[in-house]
């Protein structure tokens, strides 16, 4: 197995390097087994699917494994075509008319059974690309089925797997001169059991130890035929001392390993190998006690079947710093309320009780990938409280709980945040700088850390401060004769509000909280170590959020009463 496509790259790169003539390694060499040795172990991990190099041509083809059967090695050896650029159309003469005619994939390959198929990789051209013409592009059916995209950063086909990290499935390689393309095949296989369909690898491998080495006559050609790994191939060789050179030609069966059972695991979105479970330290309140207990579905219990099973609705209990690593990364991480969201992969469901603990359900770590549980598991602590009122009034009795979250508040202030009327057209005086994603960014600060607050501050002061359009508050200000070309937008506002003999309580009230988060964040930016003030950092930042979350009404009513109009 090639475990990664660097080491198929430097595979590739060992076969194509030339010996010295006349020594022991160059006879060696002209045998090919090092190549049939690289088609052997190259069935699995990421595998060669297209390779076009000065000396070494590989072309994968999948075809319906029910046309294997029979006398089907020598139709398929006497395969004759290049790299596929897919489907083409044109045109005929029936009868003096002309017919339409659609050209699918592998027409004319010389043989029956690759005309079947569909290859894994077409090679296309388009003049409008100024700096590369030629790309390669991936089977759309394969692409859908798998779930993979193009990403260029990794000039590879990618997916995100169940940690939500970017997984390399089909990566492409041009090098000079050439091509190199691959395919993890794990996630091959799969397409290959839903299409009933195996792989057939054609071969075209070509040495020569110098400049004219196929000039001589004489060449030993023989067949090659390895049926335990279903490899049939002509090797054709020039005599040491004559020609010094030769090639090998021929085609590799790859079929699937692992059985229909497991395949339709992963068919039904199971994982192949079954799911891994930790135990945390739990408050098991079935027993009322406090104990290891593992996360298992099948070690725990429910309110409606007998047994002496803990709840699966036991809570655990972890340090509030288990949260920063998600907060350190908005990109692949979400908050929502009392929720965690994994780009494409996961959720989780959690709290925070009245000693700053969070905690989660026994059945929502569950579902957890098995590294997240472990991760969780690091930070995992006997309860210094029970679980939240909130979480006891919703989980558990299924009340309403609504406990005037300034952050819950906040967003939907921001979401129904209304436009202004200038000059007959609407325009915004705030907007979220990324739109709906700007809110999965905010969350509260569960630390005593210095570096926690900066970095919610920041979050905060982009969405707030950042968030004022300055131009549309200009324009307000030019039109009420009190514009500055040197204030931006929160002085700016100032003005205009002023100048609209807004009550000056009114405009502290919108004005003060959005100053205070300006001016932290601008201390977090030139000097960190006096960015946080030196109370309650949770506390502190709590009430700033709702300090803000008053001002953004109250700016938002004046918005909706048009005050900002003009």
């Amino acid at each position: 197995m090639i475990p990664s496509f660097r080491a198929l790259v430097q595979e590739l790169e060992k076969l194509n390097t030339r010996p010295e003539r006349n020594t022991p390694a160059a006879t060696e060499w002209l045998k090919f087994n090092d190549a049939l040795d690289f088609l052997n172990y190259s069935k699995s991990g990421i595998i060669p699917a297209y390779v076009s190099t000065n000396d070494f041509f590989l072309y994968a083809i999948l075809i319906p494994e029910k046309h294997l059967e029979g006398e089907y090695v020598q139709d398929i050896l006497q395969w004759n075509f290049g790299v596929d650029s897919g489907w083409g159309y044109g045109y005929s003469f029936e009868d003096g008319k002309p017919q339409k005619i659609l050209f699918p994939p592998l027409e004319h390959t010389a043989t029956e059974r690759l005309e079947l198929g569909d290859p894994i990789f077409f090679y296309r051209s388009f003049d409008g690309f100024r700096e590369q013409t030629n790309y390669v592009e991936i089977s759309q059916p394969i692409a859908h089925i798998l779930g993979i995209h193009w990403v260029p950063g990794r000039n590879a086909y990618c997916k995100l797997n169940e940690l939500g990290d970017l997984q390399e499935i089909a990566p492409v390689h041009y090098i000079e001169p050439g091509i190199i393309c691959a395919i993890d095949f794990d996630a091959l296989e799969l397409y290959m059991f839903l299409t009933d369909s195996a792989m057939i690898r054609v071969f075209d491998v070509t040495r020569s130890l110098y400049e004219g080495a196929f000039a001589s006559n004489g060449r030993e050609t023989a067949n090659f035929e390895d049926h335990t790994h279903e490899i049939y191939a002509t090797r054709t060789v020039a005599p040491q001392g004559e020609g010094n050179g030769g090639w090998m030609r021929g085609f590799q069966i790859v079929r699937r390993v692992r059985g229909d059972d497991i395949m339709m695991r992963l068919v039904r979105g199971d994982s192949a190998e079954p799911r891994q479970y930790v135990t945390f330290v739990a408050l098991d309140f079935k027993h009322d006690s406090i104990h290891e207990c593992s996360c298992n579905p099948d070690q725990l219990g429910n309110y409606f079947v007998e047994s002496d099973l803990p709840f699966s609705t036991s809570p655990a209990f972890f340090r509030p710093d288990v949260l920063s690593k998600y907060k350190q990364d908005p990109d692949k991480y979400e908050f929502a309320f009392r929720q965690i969201y994994c780009r494409g992969a996961w959720s989780l469901r959690y709290d925070i009780n009245e000693e700053g603990q969070v905690h989660a359900f026994l059945k929502d770590l569950a579902s957890l990938p098995y590294a997240e549980q472990i991760y969780w598991k690091s930070f995992n602590e006997k309860p210094r409280a029970g679980i939240s009122k909130r979480s006891y009034a919703t989980d558990f009795k299924g009340e309403w709980y609504d406990d005037g979250d300034p952050l819950e508040s906040l967003k939907h202030t921001l979401r129904k945040f209304p436009q202004a009327t200038q000059r007959g057209k609407p325009v915004t005086i705030w907007e979220p700088y990324l739109g709906e994603r700007s809110y999965s960014r905010l969350g509260y600060v569960v630390t005593d850390s210095t570096k926690e607050w900066q970095d919610h501050v920041m979050e905060l002061s982009k969405l707030l401060v950042e968030g004022l359009n300055q131009s549309s508050i200009r324009e307000l200000a030019k039109e009420l004769n009190c514009d500055n070309s040197q204030l931006r937008s929160l002085k700016l506002l100032r003005n205009c509000l002023v100048a609209r003999q807004i009550e000056e309580e009114r405009v502290q009230d919108i004005l003060s909280p959005l100053e205070l988060l300006w001016k932290h964040r601008s201390a977090s930016a030139a000097h960190a170590a006096k960015a946080a003030p030196r109370r309650d950092l949770k506390g502190e930042y709590r009430q700033l959020i709702a300090d803000c979350t008053k001002s953004m009404e109250i700016l938002g009513e004046l918005v909706q009463n048009h005050f900002l109009d003009f």
